[in-house]
């Protein structure tokens, strides 16, 4: 587990640079909505152009990416209903369900997928399904403004307002043309692409000095939330990749790591855009991440042939 401690570490550096840096007085409060719009509208659209155009989707559609729709759908059936019976408005509810199902693929997915499964790969059918499919849509019901009808056109003005969403258009378009970008388009991209998850680690960590303490207020909700993310979501995947879909041990062990991963602090950046929920994305991003390195331990010692 090389890898997992390793992307817990620098996950934990770069927020305890943030939160070290707001102490200081270096950063203050507003610096977390300028670091959280950075990564919103410039860093994220370019971090995804960047890495779907260079990812053959043919080869990531597979039963894999099955399974990891799977763990989405049935973290969201059960939160969804749980918030609408709790009077949750509707972009706290969209907030609530991605702190419970979308994970952080990146600085922890590929570094266990590659040190523990010893394939990269298990980590792409996470990465892509959130990039291509769920952070778009989910972002597109936020940028909705409060009280509209979710119709089909209302619903495509908004994506076509999301920058997330036009990147992952232009993202996939790229990677089924094969296109090769100039080096002159293609390294900018890369760069500000680079930017955006330690800029989100840093906005994070400014919050956690400014902000409310953990679990202050939503406990409970965040308690809920962890429990869907680190044991219902790898039990679904657990179970469809074993009994529905019958893959092999080591295929099994993949896909259950990957959801048990915990949420990633883009949604905690996504919520900071919109301000809606920030308080339980943080918490939950916290939360998640602290209780998820024992849950990875002994899914790992179990099922890691």
């Amino acid at each position: 587990m090389t890898g997992a401690l390793e992307g817990f570490a620098v996950i934990g550096v770069l927020i305890a640079v943030g939160y070290v840096l707001a102490a200081t007085g270096v950063l203050d409060a507003a610096s977390q909505v300028v670091l959280s719009r950075l990564v919103y509208f410039v860093a994220t659209p370019a971090l995804l152009i960047d890495v779907l155009r260079s990812t053959d989707l043919g080869t990531v559609f597979g039963p894999w990416f099955v399974v990891a729709v799977a763990g989405v759908l049935a973290v969201l059936v059960v939160y969804l209903p749980w918030a609408r019976w709790r009077g949750r408005s509707r972009d706290h509810a969209v907030v609530g369900g991605m702190s419970a199902s979308y994970a952080n693929g990146g600085y922890l997915g590929l570094p266990i997928a590659g040190y523990v499964l010893g394939d990269a790969a298990f980590a792409l059918p996470t990465m892509v399904l959130q990039l291509t499919i769920y952070a778009p849509l989910a972002l597109t019901f936020l940028s909705m403004d409060a009280g509209m009808r979710v119709t089909p056109w209302a619903f495509v003005r908004a994506g076509l307002r999301n920058p997330v969403s036009v990147a992952a258009v232009v993202g996939v378009v790229l990677s089924v043309a094969h296109a090769d970008l100039p080096r002159v388009v293609a390294e900018p991209i890369s760069l500000l692409g680079a930017m955006a998850i330690p800029a989100a680690l840093i906005a994070y960590g400014v919050a956690l000095r400014f902000g409310p303490g953990i679990g202050r207020g939503n406990g409970r909700e965040v308690a809920f939330v962890a429990v869907l993310k680190l044991a219902w979501q790898p039990l679904v995947a657990y179970l469809v990749a074993r009994f529905a879909l019958g893959l092999d041990a080591h295929e099994v062990a993949g896909v259950t790591l990957m959801a048990a991963l915990p949420t990633a602090q883009n949604v905690f950046v996504y919520a900071s855009r919109f301000r809606r929920g920030e308080v339980l994305a943080r918490d939950c991003v916290a939360v998640t991440t602290l209780a998820s390195l024992p849950v990875l331990l002994v899914l790992a010692a179990l099922l890691v042939p």
